[in-house]
């Protein structure tokens, strides 16, 4: 018996490594497909809406700090500010609320601040702006017409030069956000920088235990029958704080990948199975490159092994495509831009490690990413023109 198990391990490692690549390949297809195909036919709306038509609501536990630099950054054209808050401060330029603690609802965290603020707030303007704490409006010259707008973001380097080279890989890779508006479901969504028609945030609200409200409320917009989701990509982009250490990274990451796995509930069977692939997909994609070695150490392992290792280093191409796209989107300094094509693979791995930890071991709370104060955050050249 144990002599016909040991005979059958290469077998079973053959099928576990052919599943990995071939997982990695099917979400690379597909990425490629909606930059390539659908969102390279997109234009940015011009905005229909001028910014004073804008709300602007920003989620915070008690960073006073952090906030009031971001609200300072606000066009005056924006006055109707306000800030919920977890413990009490002073704000100057902006009404300050804090969710009462005995306020009892299905959400948790960030989503039942939002879910407080629909409640208790008063908008009498046509959308609401969704802010983090962090969030610097560097360049809004108005909203598009469109129930959900959602705004480019550009995190900027707070301690980690890691964390910063993981988000700029990062927004290489999601420069497919621009083929989103043509999907029938956005594939995700970013907080930090999302307008909602108020007359659709405050029909649809944020009552649902989630660790990912943003994405969670246009997913359950797009799979109501009543509603037709008209989403868009926004021109202008916000900065952010990178997160400060890999640990927060990484926890950070497994929220997303959590609560994503999580809510796919609420998608279609098509849906689901394309965001569970992706989502299996970024967790083990940075090994497909090391699994090539394998049958140099081990030969016979895998079956068709040249097509195996072409394939893995196919998939590899594609990791540093990702680095040269998000140093494009950035404009990144030549400097930088090398750093992060030398270290490439270490950062896709790091960027990947909370996913894998997300899979593995889901976390089953909302853990806040810290900010760090505003004068440690590199703002150099923060007066960018978008792509």
């Amino acid at each position: 018996m144990v002599g016909q198990v040991l005979a059958a391990v290469p077998a079973i490692l053959s099928v576990i490594l052919w599943i990995i690549v071939l997982l990695a390949a099917c979400s690379i297809v597909y990425w490629t497909y909606l930059v390539a195909f659908v969102g390279r036919r997109y234009e940015y709306p011009d905005p229909a809406y001028d910014p004073a038509d804008v709300q602007v609501r920003f989620l915070t536990v008690d960073s006073e700090r952090i906030v009031q630099e971001s609200v300072n950054a606000l066009p005056e054209s924006i006055t109707d500010r306000h800030v919920i808050a977890e413990q009490p401060m002073t704000i100057d330029g902006a009404t300050v609320h804090v969710v009462p603690e005995a306020f009892k609802c299905e959400a948790i965290r960030k989503g039942r601040a939002l879910e407080w603020a629909r409640q208790h707030l008063t908008c009498e303007k046509e959308f609401v702006l969704f802010l983090d704490e962090d969030s610097i409006v560097t360049d809004l010259d108005g909203v598009p017409d469109a129930d959900v707008v959602q705004f480019r973001e550009r995190p900027r380097r707070s301690q980690s030069w890691l964390t910063y080279l993981a988000e700029v890989f990062r927004l290489g890779f999601q420069i497919e956000q621009r083929a989103f508006p043509s999907l029938s479901v956005p594939l995700y969504a970013w907080g930090g920088g999302i307008a909602i028609r108020a007359e659709l945030e405050g029909w649809v609200g944020w009552d649902r235990k989630t660790m990912i409200e943003d994405t969670t409320f246009v997913w359950s917009v797009a799979a109501d029958e009543g509603i037709d989701l008209d989403f868009a990509l926004a021109r202008d982009m916000f900065d952010t704080q990178a997160p400060p250490t890999v640990r927060a990274m990484i926890a950070q990451r497994s929220r997303w990948i959590a609560g994503s796995q999580a809510q796919r509930g609420l998608l279609s069977p098509l849906y689901r199975t394309l965001t569970t692939v992706r989502n299996i997909a970024w967790a083990f994609s940075p090994a497909v490159p090391l699994l090539t070695f394998v049958p140099l150490f081990i030969p016979g392992t895998i079956a068709f092994e040249l097509a195996f290792q072409v394939l893995s280093v196919a998939v590899f191409t594609f990791v540093l495509v990702w680095s040269l796209l998000g140093i494009r989107y950035y404009d990144e300094s030549l400097l930088v831009g090398v750093a992060l094509v030398v270290l490439t693979p270490i950062v896709s791995l790091l960027h990947s490690l909370g996913a894998l930890a997300g899979l593995v071991i889901p976390p089953t709370d909302f853990a806040v990413t810290r900010k760090v104060n505003p004068d440690l955050v590199d703002t150099t050249d923060r007066e960018i023109d978008g792509d």
